[in-house]
């Protein structure tokens, strides 16, 4: 059985796209660089279980202190 390579495609876009927004809202609370942190995520989507891993790592950061 072969599968298309749209397919890997697609779903490797929307990956991207789904792990984009996920990342830069994560990473605005997380961290001091959330456009590089953004940019590592989206990325990462090529492989796909390295995007859902630096999601659980970004996810299971801690919040940088509020200052006010």
């Amino acid at each position: 059985m072969t599968l298309n390579a749209n397919l890997f495609v697609l779903f490797a876009l929307l990956l991207m796209i789904v792990a984009g927004v996920v990342a830069w809202r994560l990473a605005r609370r997380k961290s001091r660089h959330p456009v590089l942190i953004t940019v590592l995520c989206v990325l990462l989507c090529l492989f796909p279980p390295l995007a859902l891993l630096a999601l659980l790592v970004l996810a299971l950061w801690r919040d940088l202190p509020v200052w006010v």
